[in-house]
């Protein structure tokens, strides 16, 4: 009898940890945040018109590493942007990372953390793939202000 309940526990261990991704909960924290050594380049692929904000086209979804939406902590928005693109370098083993989007007023996606979606956040999004002007949209009106985007090739 032993062995058949050591069996069935095996089995059912198994099969939990085969269970669709979908089901693990986020958790906090996110990529280290490591200066992006100078033997490295970032360039940026953003669309530079003053008339308008542009963020991410949808088709970039499928390229989407990472993404965090959350409150400014900070007034220096140099500085939080220079984080994300950090974060970007810093996400495995410096080289999955290729583009780092950061902006305030973005619209945080519906089940982001189980939300509604819709609210506006600051948002930095980090890519598995260096972006040019033609991966970017035009955002709605007073969406993605003070947009910053960095493709980052070492």
């Amino acid at each position: 009898m032993r062995t058949s309940t050591t069996i069935l526990a095996a089995a059912l261990c198994s099969l939990a940890f085969a269970l669709p991704s979908s089901l693990i909960r986020p958790r906090a924290g996110g990529p280290a945040i490591i200066a992006i050594p100078s033997t490295c380049t970032v360039t940026n692929p953003l669309v530079t018109a003053s008339d308008a904000s542009y963020q991410p086209a949808p088709a970039t979804s499928d390229d989407l590493l990472y993404s965090a939406y959350y409150t400014s902590f900070s007034t220096n928005k140099t500085e939080m942007a220079n984080q994300c693109l950090e974060q970007c370098y810093g996400y495995g083993y410096h080289v999955e990372c290729k583009t780092a989007y950061w902006a305030e007023n973005v619209a945080v996606p519906a089940g982001y953390y189980g939300s509604t979606g819709g609210q506006l956040e600051t948002a930095c999004l980090m890519f598995s793939r260096v972006f040019t002007a033609e991966d970017f949209v035009a955002a709605p009106q007073g969406q993605a202000t003070d947009a910053v985007a960095g493709n980052i090739e070492c």
